[in-house]
C-alpha cells in the first residue's frame, strides 16, 4: 500500500483506506539557507513571503537573514555510546537502495542520529521519493556538528533540502544519560529498558497511512513544517537501548517483539540492528502474519462497518489472521533501524 501525500481532503466517510494522490507543486525555490531564496525561512515554520514584502512590495526590501540559534553543549567527558544501523530495502526498490535514509553523527561525547522515510505517493508523479529523504539526512548530519538540539538539527535540514518530495523525519541526540528527540510523522524513537518500552515518540498522522511529512513549502502546497514536531527530553539509565526506525519496522513488529531482541545480553548494537531488521523483513514477507499495520487497518474498517462479524473481531484481537481480514499479512516496505546502546556502568 503506497503511503499518501497530504491533500486538501480526507478519504470519504466509510472508506478509511481510500487514498487519493494529487500533484501539488509550487514554484521552484532559489538556493539555500539564511535568506538567499526568493522568500525568507522562518525557523520551525518553513519558507514564507517576508512581512516587508507583503506590506510594501514596491519597496523591494532585502529579505532579512534568519540566523539559527546555536546550542552550547557541555565539554566532552566520555566516548559516545555504541551505535549501528541496518537497512533492508523494499524488494522492488532494492536496486536504488530503497526510499528511506538515515544518519549517524558523533561529536565528542554527543551522538546525533536520524531516520527519514520518503513518502512513496510521489512516485505516481514521476518523482523519486528517496531524494528528499536523503537530503534531510545529509543536512541533518551536517547540522549535528553545530547543534546539540534535535529540533535545531531538524529545522536546519528542512531549510536546506531542495528536492521535490516529502518525508517523515526523526532526530535524536544522546549525551551521557540525556536523550532529546524531535519527530514528524510515523517513523519514531522508542527506549527499551529490560525489554519494555519506557519512552516513545507519538505517531503523527493526518489520517490512516498519511503521516505528517516535511517538504519544501515553496514547492509543495500541502505539507508540514518542523513546528508540528513532537519532542521530549528523557533521562536514560545504564543498559537502556534506544531504537530509531521507519515504519517498515514499526508496521511489522510489535514493541514486545523488539523488546525480546534488545533485552538479550552480550549483543552489540550492530547485532541488535541486524536482528531487528531481519525480523521485520521476515514478518513483512509472511502472508499469514497479522502485523501492527494490518490490525490497525482492520480495526478502523470494523469501526466503520458495524455489521462486521464478531468472530472476525475476536480472531483479530487474539492475533490470528482469518481469511475475511483483507489486511492479513506483513507490509512490504523499506526497513531502516538505528540502535544505540547505553553502556553499562
Amino acid at each position: 500500500i503506497s503511503r499518501a501525500r497530504i491533500e486538501e481532503r480526507k478519504p470519504a466517510e466509510g472508506s478509511a483506506m481510500v487514498v487519493v494522490v494529487q500533484a501539488q507543486r509550487g514554484a521552484r525555490g532559489q538556493k539555500s539557507w539564511s535568506g538567499r531564496r526568493s522568500s525568507e525561512y522562518r525557523p520551525g515554520k518553513g519558507w514564507g513571503v517576508p512581512q516587508s514584502r507583503r506590506r510594501a512590495a514596491e519597496k523591494k526590501k532585502k529579505t532579512p537573514t534568519t540566523t539559527p540559534t546555536t546550542t552550547t553543549s557541555p565539554a566532552p567527558s566520555s566516548a559516545p555510546p555504541e551505535c549501528a544501523a541496518c537497512v533492508i530495502p523494499h524488494p522492488m526498490k532494492a536496486a536504488k537502495g530503497g526510499e528511506d535514509s538515515h544518519f549517524i553523527g558523533p561529536r565528542g561525547s554527543r551522538l546525533t542520529v536520524g531516520v527519514a522515510d520518503g513518502v512513496s505517493g510521489w512516485a505516481a508523479d514521476g518523482v523519486d521519493p528517496a531524494l528528499y529523504a536523503r537530503e534531510l539526512s545529509k543536512h541533518g548530519k551536517d547540522a549535528s556538528w553545530l547543534w546539540g538540539d534535535p529540533f535545531e538539527v531538524m529545522d536546519y535540514a528542512h531549510s536546506r533540502s531542495e528536492s521535490l518530495g516529502s518525508s517523515t523525519f526523526t532526530v535524536a541526540t544522546i549525551e551521557g544519560l540525556s536523550l532529546r528527540y524531535s519527530n514528524v510523522g510515523d517513523s519514531g524513537v522508542k527506549v527499551f529498558r529490560r525489554g519494555s518500552v519506557v519512552e516513545e515518540s507519538e505517531v503523527q498522522e493526518h489520517y490512516f497511512n498519511c503521516p505528517k511529512q516535511l517538504a519544501n513549502p515553496k514547492k509543495v502546497k500541502e505539507c508540514d513544517t518542523p513546528d508540528v514536531a513532537d519532542g521530549s527530553d528523557f533521562r536514560l539509565q545504564s543498559g537502556d537501548v534506544v531504537v530509531l526506525a521507519t515504519d517498515g519496522v514499526f508496521d511489522n513488529m510489535f514493541p514486545k517483539d523488539i523488546g525480546r531482541i534488545v533485552s538479550k545480553k552480550g549483543r552489540t548494537a550492530e547485532e541488535l540492528a541486524q536482528r531487528i531488521a531481519a525480523k521485520a523483513s521476515e514478518n513483512a514477507n509472511n502472508p499469514k502474519y497479522l502485523s501492527p499495520f494490518a490490525k490497525e487497518a482492520w480495526a478502523l474498517e470494523s469501526k466503520e462497518a458495524p455489521v462486521a462479524s464478531g468472530l472476525n473481531n475476536f480472531f483479530s484481537a487474539i492475533g490470528v489472521a482469518k481469511e475475511e481480514n483483507p489486511y492479513a499479512g506483513g507490509k512490504l516496505d523499506d526497513i531502516t533501524v538505528v540502535v544505540v546502546k547505553i553502556p553499562l556502568l
